[in-house]
Parts: C-alpha cells; sequence; structure tokens
C-alpha cells in the first residue's frame, strides 16, 4: 500500500514499507564477480582468508556469508558481528594493544572513520565503481564508502489511522495537544538510531532544545529500541511516532503487521554504512577483493535485501517498499555519536525530561 503522497517531499517517489524482499539480483549484467575480480581471487587465495568487522544484523551476515561461500570458495570470509557501538571500543582496544586484527570494517559512524583516517588507520582504495556512488557517500581519497542506508523517519498504525492526511506533517506538529499520551519513542540513551535523529536535526537547525522542551509536555512512551516502538505500535498501546528505524517498519511489514511509514516535511534523517580497509590487516589482498564485492551493484543489492537496507550504487535495486535516495530529501547525519557532544546531549535531554 503506497504512503499518502501529500506527506512526501515535492517530487519524492511516495514512500511504502511493502512486505517482501526485493526482486532478485539483475540478470542484465555482462560478467560475475568471481570473472569481474579474477585477479584479485588469485591473489586473495594466496591469502587464504579476509576478517571482516561489521555491524549487520545476524541475517544479513548470514546472507553475505552463503553469497561469498557461493562465489568465492576458496577465501575463508570471518565475520566478527557487533553492534557499531561496541566495535568501535573493540577496533581502539586491540590498536592501543598494538594489533589490526580486522581487514575490513562496517559501521555507521562517519566521524569515527574521519578520525581514524587522520590516525592512519586507514588504507585508501578506490573500488572499481567508486565514481559511480554519490560524492555524499564516499571519502574522495577512497578511505571509506557507503554502500547502505536507512531512513529515520515517521510511522503510525493505519489501523488508527486510515487517512493518512491527518497525520502530523512537521515535527512541531507532534506538539500538538491532541497528540499528547499517543507518542511513542526509542529513548535516545539505549537507541543509537533516536541519539542520532536529536543530534543531527539540532545541528542543521531544524530542532530546537524548545522543541524537544515541547516533546517532553506530550507524555511520550520510552522504550528501549526501535522493535519495541513497532511493537507498542502494532498493538495499538500508541499510535504513533516520529522516528522508527526503516528496517524495523520493513521488518514487521512482512509479518503482515499493522504499521506504515512517512516522511515529515523536513526531510529524513539517514544512517549510512560504510565499509573501510584497515592498514596493517592480515590480508590486504582479500580485504581488497571483499570490498569490492560488497560496493558492487550486486553486493549491495544481497545486503540491502536481507537487511531492508537502501543501496547507494545506482544500478542496484532498491528493496521494495524503500525509495531511492536520489527521490528524497536526505538530511545527513554527520554528527559525533557516542562521543563527548552525545553525552552533553543526554545529559540536556535528561534534565529536560526530569529524569534522573
Amino acid at each position: 500500500m503506497l504512503i499518502d503522497k501529500r506527506s512526501l517531499i515535492k517530487g519524492a517517489a511516495a514512500l511504502a514499507f511493502a512486505a517482501g524482499l526485493a526482486a532478485p539480483l539483475t540478470s542484465a549484467r555482462a560478467d560475475t564477480l568471481p570473472e569481474r575480480f579474477a585477479n584479485l581471487y588469485e591473489a586473495a587465495k594466496k591469502e587464504g582468508q579476509v576478517v571482516f568487522y561489521t555491524s549487520y544484523r545476524q541475517e544479513t551476515s548470514t546472507a553475505v556469508l552463503e553469497f561469498w561461500r557461493k562465489n568465492f570458495p576458496d577465501v575463508k570470509l570471518n565475520i566478527v558481528q557487533k553492534q557499531t557501538l561496541d566495535l568501535i571500543p573493540t577496533i581502539e582496544a586491540e590498536k592501543a594493544a598494538g594489533r589490526t586484527n580486522p581487514d575490513v570494517v562496517f559501521i555507521s559512524q562517519r566521524f569515527i572513520l574521519d578520525d581514524w583516517k587522520k590516525r592512519g588507520y586507514l588504507t585508501p582504495y578506490k573500488v572499481r565503481d567508486f565514481d559511480k556512488i554519490g560524492g555524499n557517500y564516499r571519502d574522495a581519497d577512497g578511505n571509506y564508502l557507503a554502500t547502505a542506508a536507512t531512513l529515520l523517519s515517521a510511522a503510525y498504525n493505519p489501523k488508527v489511522f486510515p487517512d493518512p492526511s491527518v497525520l502530523p506533517k512537521k515535527i512541531t506538529d507532534f506538539l500538538d495537544p491532541k497528540w499528547k499520551g499517543k507518542i511513542v519513542f526509542s529513548d535516545p540513551r539505549s537507541a543509537a538510531s533516536q541519539l542520532t535523529w536529536f543530534q543531527t536535526l539540532l545541528a542543521h537547525n531544524i530542532i530546537t532544545w524548545d522543541t524537544i522542551k515541547g516533546f517532553a509536555a506530550q507524555d511520550f512512551l520510552f522504550t528501549r529500541g526501535n522493535a519495541e516502538s513497532v511493537r507498542l505500535l502494532v498493538a495499538g498501546e500508541r499510535d504513533l511516532s516520529p522516528l522508527i528505524s526503516s528496517q524495523n517498519v520493513v521488518t514487521a511489514k512482512e509479518r503482515g503487521q499493522s504499521i506504515e511509514a512517512y516522511i515529515l516535511d523536513e526531510g529524513v534523517v539517514t544512517n549510512e554504512n560504510y565499509l573501510s580497509i584497515f592498514k596493517g590487516g592480515p590480508n590486504p589482498e582479500a580485504a581488497k577483493l571483499l570490498i569490492e564485492v560488497l560496493t558492487s551493484a550486486e553486493g549491495q543489492e544481497i545486503v540491502a535485501n536481507a537487511g531492508s537496507y537502501i543501496p547507494t550504487h545506482p544500478d542496484a535495486k532498491t528493496p521494495a517498499g524503500l525509495p531511492k535516495l536520489a527521490d528524497i530529501k536526505v538530511i545527513v547525519a554527520d554528527q559525533d555519536i557516542g562521543g563527548d557532544a552525545s553525552q552533553k546531549f543526554l545529559e540536556q535531554f535528561d534534565a529536560v525530561f526530569n529524569r534522573q
């Protein structure tokens, strides 16, 4: 079911988080990945493995692992899977101990990669399709490349609101007293996406602390994460939210649950995920092969379908029900998430909401 077009940005395609995954990979490509990267594959075979630190969900890791085994059976893919905010201190601790364990890293915090670039942790490498991927989604020197994005958009229960035209159109519309006691929101102390959303909107002057004080008067029901917020919306315990991650909405809709997402007039914050090669990693040739594969259109489709991501490669098909990045007004999340700025935000946020 398509979302009411009145809720979309000017000229944007309707955003509908429909059930089901995207169609199979395109069959018109002239060569296979093993053929395209035959020389890299031969070099990687001599190393025999590649170590991948990633914040993928389990189903995404499983899909990538199966795809890799099928196409590159002579190079073992070793996946270390953690949340981004857990991966970062793990890598920092390993570097402090004089070790570089990963060959390739996939995380969602660009400012961390910029810091690692300055500290000489990363190996610049421009993949074959580097010039096809938009400048917003890559480091100019090739130190990192965004291959997947999620939307941090508003959501609601369509059983409660069969006519979506009555929904809030702007962030400040959620301050209307009629929404008091009806809003669910994940706690930015436990949900990184909510923390990203708040810090990004403040940095871009889209909201102010007065807006957040207005939220505090609306009797928000806080949850620990997006999955729980979805559950409460679907159950009818709350009716709408200014923010739920698109991954969770798509997953719920695939299960036939009653939830829809839509984009507010200000645009939508996107949470990009980046790939980078680590300097001094144990398998440098295999690292190049892995990052070539995961940044290719085929690789991005595998990840997008398994994890409900939006690919950044223009030739990669977007999963059903998700918009192309080019069709929406994107608010780039380029803030220091998880660092000192986040701690200061959370302290002020707790004070506004009178939380001890």
